[in-house]
């Protein structure tokens, strides 16, 4: 039986809607979604998917903040970490964010 919550396919639809896999874009667009890696918990995703929410979120923040030279943070976690990944990064990102949504969309089709 599936555990996954239909908040988080809400969720992840939203944020998948919004994903843009060109490479010019993708990382602008990724760094305008990121508060959804806030909003959406590992605890909505089902035992099966949720190593797999919790690795994306765990790379994407793996920077730390961005710190000014007061120390005061000048981007969070998720911002400064995508701020230094590649446009190619980025684009696996969206992927396995989108891949993630659909394996999501079949749980919950499967579980009706």
């Amino acid at each position: 039986m599936s555990k996954t919550n239909i908040f988080v396919y809400a969720e992840l639809s939203k944020l998948v809607a919004n994903l843009n896999i060109n490479a010019v874009v993708s990382k602008e667009i990724l760094k305008q979604q990121a508060g959804y890696f806030n909003i959406i918990g590992s605890n909505y995703f089902s035992d099966t998917l949720i190593s797999e929410w919790e690795n994306i979120v765990s790379e994407l923040k793996q920077e730390g903040p961005a710190l000014d030279d007061d120390r005061k943070i000048k981007a969070n976690a998720f911002i400064n970490t995508i701020d230094q990944m590649s446009q190619q990064d980025c684009l696996i990102m969206i992927y396995r964010i989108t891949s993630l949504y659909e394996k999501v969309k079949l749980e919950l089709a499967f579980a009706n």
